[in-house]
């Protein structure tokens, strides 16, 4: 292997280390392996440590090689620290990821003074677009060299050093092809950033004079290295439309995944098509597995297609709003290319995502924010974010790496650094920007996939019109309209809004100077009155602030919400104060207001502006004062026809008044229908009651048609449905040790993959505290972020997932990585909810009516999780159920699953084993039976077959017609049936 190695870096080692888990005080180093380049030669080191507890079993095959025998016969760490630091000497370690290694060896062989450099750190600086930086996927974007799939750490350093050597190659090839040659970043980093000249990288991002890239032949020089899947030339015709759903042919072509046509695919599909050609509304539930993607891509494909040939511009264009970003994400980087592909339509269409402009980042601010200007940290993280964006190819937030949002700290910076929706001009900005990059692309592309969010407000409307639409996840609509069409005033942002009177970037005083300045003086610009009128406001701010105070409104860490007109009856005393106190501020704004507005008709006197930036940018400040001015008047208004929401920070640091209108139908015909040609509305949990009228009416859609597919998956013999007895209510102190326990057990039992969903932070937040005394010592992992749900796919660890609201929905995990969902209550709204209070009072509707279709849809969407294909199977647990026996009642009839039975953790506890068993031999039962069918090699069929569908299984042979298996931490062998 030495002899194959050459590394550009010279005094340098690589090092890489294995650890029986994540955190360095309850998890052992085992490994530790090296490659050392000392005046240009190489040598290395690699020790396995004997470990004082015992290793998860899942540790033996993710480091392929190693075994139990060697590791206990090795050495302990204290024989082996002296060894180490002699080889490691004093020269710079180079760690991917090196925070992980530098944790490691403080805690482990503190001796070890080494600096560490980052290779994840470079490898973002030199390559930010990427979306993953582990060194697996550098290694195959970057190289001609196969996966690593050993990880050890001996050959885990060799990986390090190749993705290293690439990286920098790779940049320098860049430099020397690039139109500004002399610009190297070694020269940038000196020139620009202050604080960089030390940073541990810069002094090897000059090429050595004489290098050439002879000694490095694996690296790959293309910067978007694609694997191009092969697929047969195949006859289409597109005028059979969903019929092509049944022709596997062309879905299985290429052999990149197993299609299979669902039952009622075709129908549904067929109902998508005629709604777009008639020009209607309609409702589909498609349930889970029913494969409606597919359906109304291959839909929204053809039909722009086909009139786009005909020049029907207005009919050759789909937009297709999703709940999240992370569903946007899916459809444009997955499902949309992969059918177009299959369609042989990839070259003839064109699609994108777009999001609303605070999601993007903007070049201009991005130069102006002054926080990044301070250190090595925020240099590090301006560095990162210019090159990203450098060229107008990337911008968009969602898709930075979740891993260096949290390494360069970009939270910090990101609200200052987007493309601020007031400030920003898309037809006028020349500068390299992805967001007016995507939108001028917006006139010409077929499909536009958005989120309901900019639905609802749709911005764009300049470049392109909504002519078709299909609303996926179109449930959330019904909660979620009383959000998009509410006003508000925050007292956070109104404060920051002021400030830009004298502090603005630039000042709205020094706007308003330039403006006059410019039509040669009109106006005596008083800044003292100005300044005033803004301490007034202030005051009165500070005035309602202190009154909510004194008033204790909140009680504990949570914000106080209220409906300012209907509050419980203890609060009643107090709007009438309050009352007077918001009549001030409201009062306190219009002079401002007032004489802003003044200032800019008196300079101007109606004459052309001629686009002029400072006269636009005053008109903005001006329409937002007025703007919050008419929020707190409405809010003043005592009406039917409105909920009129008091908030209040927990920490009294903010106060908001939201005006939320009750009739929501009236606005989603208004502002998001109303000149839509056809509109679908897709979910697998639109009914209420096993009926549609409740979210039609809803939504204002009483006359759109109705269309229902019937369930895909067997849920009453692939699922079991508890709801604990034993473990208390959510209030009650004892609770959050006893599901915490729970949680615990099972996981124990079932080897992880669960998910568990809550519907309050606090409670998340103590189980997991909790939780992480409970798995201390054992390879059992505990995770709160999103981000992290991919773990569950990885059969060498046992993952527990806490999550909160945002989790109840677009968790797509099929097959044994996950296999138990638990949620922590039903989700009812509490009575003192403000909407909930204003329907019940001024619609003379009960609370059931207006709570029961809310947690309907909540719970359908949470038990979807648990089964997404055929194969998937597990236990939906309700740790407190409450005890309205109605919802219980009621829920088991609208999740059409089994009965819901009221149990203790034991007996759940005492037959998970063997539930679980069943249904994994029925897995394996019926892909076998396949097998055989067609007389196949049926180790090698099997693992792939088992892999496709994300089972865990593996078969390990076949003797004597006895099948042998192995999963995880046990054997089943024998005869399969």
């Amino acid at each position: 292997m030495l002899n194959e190695l050459n590394s550009i870096l010279d005094n340098v080692i690589y090092l890489d280390i294995e650890t029986t888990g994540l955190d360095e005080k309850s998890s052992e180093i085992i490994e530790i392996g090296a490659v050392k380049i000392k005046n240009g030669i190489i040598s290395t080191y690699e020790t396995l440590i004997r470990p004082r507890g015992r290793v998860p079993i899942s540790i033996y095959k993710l480091c392929i090689g190693l075994n139990e025998t060697d590791l206990y016969n090795a050495r302990p760490i204290s024989s082996v620290k002296e060894e180490v630091i002699e080889f490691l000497e004093d020269l710079p370690l180079i760690c991917h990821n090196g925070g992980f290694e530098r944790k490691f060896l403080g805690y482990h062989i503190p001796e070890i003074k080494n600096k560490i450099m980052d290779s994840l750190e470079l490898a973002a600086i030199l390559e930010p677009w990427r979306k993953e930086f582990n060194v697996d996927a550098l290694l195959k974007a970057i190289t001609n060299l196969k996966k690593n799939e050993i990880h050890r750490g001996l050959s885990d350093s060799v990986d390090t050093l190749k993705v290293v050597n690439s990286l920098l190659l790779r940049q320098w090839a860049r430099e020397e092809t690039g139109r500004k040659k002399n610009k190297t970043l070694y020269d940038r980093l000196n020139r620009e950033y202050q604080y960089l000249n030390k940073w541990i990288w810069t002094q090897y991002l000059l090429k050595p004079p004489f290098l050439t890239d002879e000694d490095f032949p694996y690296v790959n020089y293309e910067e978007n290295k694609k694997e191009e899947i092969k697929l047969k030339r195949l006859s289409i015709d597109y005028s059979l439309y969903e019929n092509l759903l049944e022709n596997e042919e062309i879905w299985n072509n290429g052999g990149d995944f197993g299609y299979q046509y669902r039952k009622d695919q075709k129908e549904f599909s067929k109902k998508i098509r005629e709604n777009f050609e008639k020009s209607e509304r309609i409702f589909i539930e498609a349930p889970t597995g029913s494969g409606k993607t597919f359906a109304y891509v291959l839909i929204a494909a053809i039909e722009t297609y086909i009139n786009k040939q005909k020049n029907k511009k207005d009919d050759s264009s789909f937009i297709i709003s999703t709940n999240t970003k992370e569903l946007q994400n899916q459809l444009i980087e997955r499902d949309i290319p992969t059918i177009l592909k299959k369609l042989r339509l990839d070259d003839k269409l064109k699609y994108g995502a777009m999001k609303g402009k605070g999601n993007y980042l903007c070049v201009d601010r991005l130069n102006k924010c002054e926080a990044l200007e301070f250190d090595e940290k925020g240099n590090l993280a301006l560095l990162f974010l210019r090159r990203l964006c450098e060229n107008g190819e990337y911008g968009d937030i969602e898709n930075i790496n979740y891993a260096l949002q949290k390494h360069f700290e970009l939270d910090k910076y990101l609200n200052e650094v987007n493309c601020d929706s007031e400030q920003c001009n898309l037809d006028k900005c020349h500068k390299p920007c992805f967001l007016r990059k995507r939108y001028n692309e917006l006139p010409h592309e077929n499909i536009t996939v958005i989120n309901h969010s900019l639905l609802s407000c749709w911005p764009y409307s300049e470049k392109k019109k909504i002519n078709h639409l299909i609303i996926d996840e179109g449930h959330n609509l019904m909660e979620k309209c009383y959000d998009f069409f509410a006003e508000e005033f925050y007292s956070i942002q109104f404060l920051e809004l002021l400030d830009m009177i004298e502090k603005g970037h630039p000042s709205i005083i020094a706007m308003l100077l330039s403006l006059n300045a410019s039509y040669g003086h009109r106006e005596t610009i008083e800044k003292d009155k100005l300044v005033y009128l803004v301490n007034d406001i202030v005051i009165n701010i500070n005035i309602l602030m202190n009154d909510f105070r004194s008033m204790r409104l909140v009680s504990g860490e949570y914000n106080f919400t209220t409906e300012f007109f209907i509050p419980r009856d203890d609060l009643k005393n107090m709007t009438k104060p309050v009352w007077n106190e918001i009549s001030a501020l409201k009062e306190s704004i219009y002079p401002l207001y007032k004489i802003l507005n003044d200032y800019v008709s008196n300079i101007t006197l109606d004459e052309e502006t001629n686009g002029d930036n400072d006269h636009k940018n005053l008109s903005d400040y001006i329409s937002k004062l007025k703007a919050n001015f008419d929020v707190l008047d409405k809010f003043l208004e005592n009406s039917v026809f409105y909920a009129k929401v008091l908030e209040v920070d927990s920490e009294y640091k903010s106060f908001t008044f939201r005006n939320v209108p009750l009739n929501v139908g009236e606005l989603v015909n208004e502002h998001m229908l109303k000149d839509v040609k056809s509109t679908t509305f897709l979910s697998a949990t639109l009914r209420i009651e096993n009926s549609f009228n409740k979210i039609k009416k809803h939504l204002g859609q009483e006359k759109a048609k109705e269309f229902i597919i019937p369930p895909t998956f067997n849920l009453k013999n692939r699922t079991k449905i508890y709801a604990l007895n034993n473990v208390g209510r959510y209030d009650e102190p004892a609770y959050i040790k006893n599901i915490s326990k729970f949680i615990f057990e099972t996981a124990q039992k079932i080897n992880g993959h669960i998910l568990v969903l809550f519907n309050n932070n606090a409670r998340r937040t103590a189980v997991n505290e909790e939780l992480e005394l409970l798995t201390r010592g054992t390879k059992i992992e505990v995770h709160i972020s999103k981000k992290s749900v991919s773990a569950l796919n990885d059969s060498n660890r046992q993952v527990i997932i806490l999550g909160s609201k945002g989790f109840f929905e677009g968790i797509d995990v099929p097959g044994d990585a996950l296999s138990c969902v638990m949620l922590d209550k039903i989700p009812n709204y509490s009575p003192e909810y403000p909407i909930l209070r204003a329907i019940t009072t001024y619609q003379k509707k009960n609370y059931q009516d207006v709570n029961y279709p809310q947690v309907c849809i909540k719970v359908k969407q949470i038990y979807g999780r648990l089964i997404r294909s055929t194969f998937d199977y597990g236990y939906f647990i309700i740790l407190d159920p409450g005890q309205n026996a109605n919802t219980i009642r009621n829920l088991e009839r609208d999740l059409g699953g089994p009965s819901i039975e009221h149990t203790s953790t034991q007996k759940v506890l005492s037959e998970m084993q063997f539930d679980y068993n069943n249904w994994k031999r029925s897995n394996i039962n019926n892909i076998i039976n396949n097998m055989k069918k067609n007389n196949k090699n049926l180790v090698e069929d099997f693992n792939n077959e088992a892999k496709k569908h994300k089972l865990f299984w593996e078969l390990s042979k076949v003797e004597n017609d006895e099948f042998y298996f192995e999963n995880m931490d046990f054997k089943l062998n024998g005869k399969i049936n």
